[in-house]
């Protein structure tokens, strides 16, 4: 109803593992049965910005920032948000001194799913890629170390080309 009427909500929710799974696309998966809840950081405050019925999702805007999810928005199914279970505490503001919420930026068209993207599956496919992106990684950090250290030769390089041309100076001024 909050949502209907223009009025986003902020709410408590249960974070599992595969809540993970959401940092490169935003699409939240529910959680499997069985599935263990985070360790750290178990649960998480969120806003919730709107829905689509296309997507049987809630839009969410995260806390995590802009590069977390879609932009720092994340959909979280219906059947996640609605069970207490993994939902708690929702809250809403509806006065306000100043009713500016950005509406422009607003999208009404409900015919993108979300989630068409989403992987069902239990199986952990992103670890082989994670292995290989922080290989990739390490190898990158050597070659900006290297580049790193030929831009200070070079800026020492121009430094003293500069000192030489002030003595020169300096000596020319004398005579």
């Amino acid at each position: 109803s909050c949502l209907a009427q223009g009025y986003p909500f902020v709410f408590g929710l249960e974070l599992y593992n595969s809540i993970d799974k959401a940092a490169k696309k935003g699409i939240v998966p529910i959680p499997k049965s069985g599935e263990t809840s985070r360790e750290s950081h178990g649960s998480h405050a969120m806003l919730d910005v709107g829905y689509s019925d296309h997507s049987q999702a809630f839009i969410v805007r995260n806390s995590w920032g802009e590069e977390s999810g879609d932009g720092g928005y994340c959909y979280i199914p219906y059947d996640y948000l609605t069970n207490p279970d993994f939902s708690f505490d929702p809250w809403t503001v509806r006065k306000l001194e100043t009713d500016d919420m950005g509406h422009e930026h607003w999208d009404d068209d409900d015919s993108i799913d979300y989630q068409e993207d989403g992987d069902d599956d239990d199986d952990d496919d992103d670890d082989d890629e994670e292995e290989e992106e922080e290989e990739d990684d390490d190898e990158g950090g050597e070659i900006e170390e290297e580049e790193e250290d030929e831009e200070d030769e070079e800026d020492e390089d121009e430094e003293e080309e500069e000192e030489d041309e002030d003595e020169d100076k300096d000596d020319e001024e004398d005579e």
